[in-house]
């Protein structure tokens, strides 16, 4: 009978039970902790509405380039950028804006096998952490979608920072108090989920890769 992961750890000791004596393929032989992304891993939006397009169209495009970094990594909503930016922005703009992301926050919705996935990491004694780049209206619509809060949870917009930078990675990894050796990062993204987490020294691997080695069989 195979073991747990969990009852290794029962002890205190920081041994971790090898894949092979749990439920979980051999990828997880010697990872302690899994750090997903949300968008396109974890969850998607279901109507897609391009909610910050309108507010775009009416900056110069050294303003667009300043909000497309900024609206990632600073925890601030979307009625206050106008004056972050210096910019004067029709009021009927933010109020398309608004409808847009309530909508686009309204179809948050976890993705089809997730919460399997999800349970199943967690039952076998796993960390989990999620890390995203994301704008500060949808914090609140991310977390409800969650089948549970993470161990840890790295955002964007509340560290000041945004994948693939270091700095994101280096964040995760504090959090979880683990050696990056033993946290196998899950994204859809090549650059922000794999090459950046790798780069930090973590493992990763393409969500549709790990959907495929946790079916059963």
């Amino acid at each position: 009978m195979r073991r747990s992961r969990t009852s290794a750890r029962s002890t205190g000791r920081s041994t971790v039970t090898p894949a092979s004596l749990t439920d979980l393929p051999p990828v997880f032989d010697g990872i302690e902790a899994v750090c997903f992304d949300a968008f396109g891993t974890l969850v998607e939006i279901n109507d897609k509405q391009q909610a910050f397009r309108p507010l775009f169209k009416t900056l110069s495009p050294e303003k667009r380039r300043e909000l497309k970094h900024r609206l990632m990594c600073e925890d601030r909503p979307f009625t206050h950028w106008p004056e972050a930016l210096g910019a004067e922005v029709d009021p009927r703009v933010l109020l398309e804006v608004m409808e847009r992301v309530l909508i686009e926050t309204g179809s948050i919705v976890l993705r089809p096998g997730m919460a399997d996935i999800w349970a199943t990491l967690r039952g076998e004694g796993l960390r989990l952490a999620l890390c995203s780049n994301l704008a500060s209206d949808y914090v609140t619509a991310l977390r409800s979608a969650l089948p549970e809060p993470p161990d840890v949870e790295v955002l964007s917009c509340k560290v000041g920072a945004i994948k693939p930078e270091p700095a994101i990675y280096a964040k995760v990894l504090e959090g979880l108090k683990i050696a990056p050796g033993r946290v196998l990062f899950v994204g859809d993204t090549p650059r922000a989920d794999i090459e950046g987490p790798r780069a930090a020294g973590m493992t990763a691997m393409h969500v549709n890769e790990l959907v495929a080695t946790m079916q059963p069989g």
